[in-house]
């Protein structure tokens, strides 16, 4: 039995070398891969302490990782709400457990912890992350999705 290899199939190997070669840029799916994570600089909850060292510049379609760290001093939240409807939360992990909302106002914390959200920036804008039932400066941050 004669067995040929169709013209195109033959022309498809043949170029399989120089496809090896080929730079592949990511596209959306590659997106949440670990290599293509930013982590950001941990907001601080504790008495007297600021919640961020300065503004947060973010850039919509890239993914991030926002640590949120407590140090137990008094119960405090972070809340912003306009911020969570900007951006695409992947998940919040607290004490190596993964959350998966549909959406999210608040984090409140109780005692000493820590929690993670990943995140994508969706929409360009400027938002702020306030500790509720303060007015001091120090306790919001604004962010800005460019």
């Amino acid at each position: 039995m004669n067995r040929t290899i169709p013209a195109a199939l033959a022309a498809a190997v043949l170029a399989l070398p120089a496809l090896a070669q080929t730079t592949i840029t990511l596209g959306p799916a590659g997106l949440l891969s670990r290599e293509n994570r930013q982590k950001l600089e941990p907001l601080t909850l504790g008495a007297g302490q600021p919640l961020a060292a300065g503004p947060i510049r973010l850039k919509s379609g890239f993914y991030y990782k926002l640590p949120i760290v407590s140090d137990g001093s008094q119960e405090l939240q972070i809340a912003a709400p306009e911020f969570f409807r900007a951006i695409w939360i992947d998940e919040v992990v607290i004490n190596n457990i993964e959350v998966r909302p549909l959406g999210l106002d608040s984090l409140e914390f109780d005692d000493e912890g820590e929690a993670e959200i990943g995140f994508v920036a969706i929409k360009p804008g400027t938002y702020t992350i306030r500790v509720p039932g303060t007015e001091a400066e120090s306790m919001r941050v604004e962010v800005t999705i460019e």
